[in-house]
């Protein structure tokens, strides 16, 4: 806590871990941060805001803090990289133990391109203890945090709960009224202590900060033929049934599914189970 390098913001909240564990390297402009956490298990609709919103922020030169947890957290850190942008991981384990296991390729892409950092010394296992408290580092670390999808019961609504009694802003992305993954986030919502926002402009705004795009060059929009396009229009970032396009469509299953494919190849579409269809960002 005493020493060069620990993060600012961090001193300022009313706990502050006395010690940090570091893989990786933390630097000044994480001053500008952002926590983004979420469900475990989200929705498309959830994966596709999380990975537009984060990315957009890293791709601004804000830095994207979370979790490394299956779900919301895992989309963020994957939309910062994908960015090219910075991203830090908070464990509640030590630093030298990767959870869950299905992210250790991730662990260390996170390393590489910001930092994996830990309250809990070297070789701690998880616990449903250390949760609660590495929840409020997320928030220490950031000016605001973005909740994406919650129930009413989730870890990301305590890390909201910090984030308000640390004097940090909060953020909340709307869902489906009949999802009970987005009950947590209306709650926030409704009871005013998060902002809804529907992009990382929004959130930007209410930061008052003003950043450029450290984005050297963009890929160029795929074309799309009339035909595409009446498939795309149809699509939305929540599954609609392949029988579901073919009646709205008037085009028959076999040979929608062919277009379909096409589609999926170039990356403007994408299957889900159930011969369920999102679109992608283009």
């Amino acid at each position: 806590l005493w020493e060069p390098g620990y993060p600012e913001i961090l001193k300022t909240i009313f706990d502050p871990p006395l010690y940090l564990f570091v893989r990786g390297q933390l630097e000044s402009l994480d001053e500008a941060a952002v926590a983004v956490v979420g469900t475990r298990a989200p929705s498309a609709y959830g994966k596709a805001v999380t990975k537009s919103i984060a990315g957009d922020l890293a791709g601004m030169g804000v830095t994207i803090v979370s979790g490394m947890a299956l779900g919301i957290d895992g989309e963020a850190h994957r939309a910062a990289l994908e960015a090219k942008g910075r991203t830090i991981a908070v464990l509640g384990s030590g630093i030298d133990v990767v959870y869950p296991l299905d992210h250790k390729d991730l662990m260390l892409k996170i390393i590489e391109h910001g930092a994996v950092i830990s309250e809990f010394p070297p070789g701690t296992k998880p616990g449903p203890g250390n949760f609660p408290r590495r929840n409020r580092v997320i928030s220490g670390l950031t000016r605001g945090t973005l909740i994406v999808e919650a129930p009413l019961k989730s870890g990301a609504l305590l890390t909201a709960a910090h984030a308000l009694d640390q004097n940090r802003e909060v953020f909340a992305v709307p869902g489906l009224i009949t999802s009970y993954k987005s009950r947590g986030v209306h709650r926030l919502i409704q009871g005013g202590g998060a902002a809804l926002v529907e992009s990382a402009e929004d959130i930007l705004k209410v930061l008052g900060w003003h950043v450029t795009s450290q984005k050297t060059e963009s890929a160029p929009k795929p074309k799309l033929t009339a035909d595409d396009k009446k498939i795309w229009e149809q699509l939305s970032l929540e599954p609609v049934h392949i029988d579901e396009l073919s009646r709205k469509l008037g085009v028959v299953t076999h040979e929608l599914l062919g277009k379909l494919l096409m589609l999926e190849l170039r990356g403007i579409v994408r299957q889900l189970p159930g011969k369920h269809f999102v679109r992608n960002a283009i």
